[in-house]
C-alpha cells in the first residue's frame, strides 16, 4: 500500500488519543519504519500489522479500528487533502455512489502503482447496493467506514448501511453493502 494510508493512521491515532498512544502503537506493531512517506509503496503487512496493534493497544477489535479509519479517510484525508478529486465524484450522495465503480481511474493518475479495489454499484428497490471486490483479505470493514464517511460527507442522516455479506475463502468473493434510507 501507499505510504499515504499509514501515514493517515499514523494522523487518526495522532489527533484522537495522542503520540503516546501512536509511540506504544508502533512498538506493538513491530514494525521497522518510524515515518511513511505519501508516494512510497509499502508491503501491505505494514498496514495490517499497525491496525493489529492499535485493536490490541486501544483493546478493541480489528474491524472497529478499520471501520474508523475507513471514516476518517474520508472524512479527514481524502476531502482535505483530495477535494477536486471528491467532488468530480458527483452533485450528491446518490450521483457519488453510483459513480464509485469509475473513482479509482482518477487516483490512479496520482498513485500508479496503485492496487485498487473494484466495485459494482445500483439500485434496487430504494436503496443503494455496493459491491467490494477486493485482492486483499479482511477490508470489508475498512469499506464499510468509508461508506459511513461518504455518507456524513454528504450529510445523510437518514441513511443506513446493512452489510449483506462478507466475502469469506469459502463464500461469495466481495462483500455487499446496502444503504437505505430510513424513514
Amino acid at each position: 500500500m501507499y505510504g499515504i494510508i499509514n501515514q493517515s493512521i499514523q494522523d487518526l491515532v495522532m489527533k484522537e488519543y495522542g503520540e503516546e498512544t501512536w509511540l506504544k502503537i508502533i512498538a506493538k506493531s513491530g514494525i521497522d519504519v518510524s515515518e511513511f512517506h505519501n508516494h512510497e509503496v509499502y508491503d501491505d503487512s505494514y498496514t495490517y500489522k499497525l491496525a493489529a496493534a492499535i485493536a490490541d493497544v486501544l483493546y478493541t477489535d480489528l474491524d472497529t479500528v478499520l471501520k474508523l479509519f475507513g471514516e476518517f479517510w474520508i472524512t479527514e484525508i481524502s476531502l482535505k487533502k483530495y477535494p477536486n478529486m471528491m467532488s468530480t465524484g458527483g452533485k450528491g450522495f446518490k450521483d457519488f455512489m453510483l459513480n464509485l465503480p469509475n473513482f479509482h481511474n482518477r487516483v490512479y493518475l496520482t498513485y500508479p502503482e496503485l492496487i485498487a479495489p473494484e466495485f459494482k454499484v445500483w439500485e434496487e428497490d430504494g436503496s443503494i447496493l455496493v459491491e467490494y471486490h477486493s485482492s486483499r483479505d479482511g477490508l470489508g470493514p475498512l469499506m464499510e467506514g468509508m461508506l459511513q464517511g461518504i455518507i456524513k460527507m454528504f450529510d445523510e442522516q437518514q441513511t443506513m448501511i446493512i452489510k449483506e455479506y462478507s466475502k469469506k475463502p469459502e463464500g461469495p468473493d466481495h462483500d455487499l453493502f446496502r444503504i437505505i434510507w430510513v424513514k
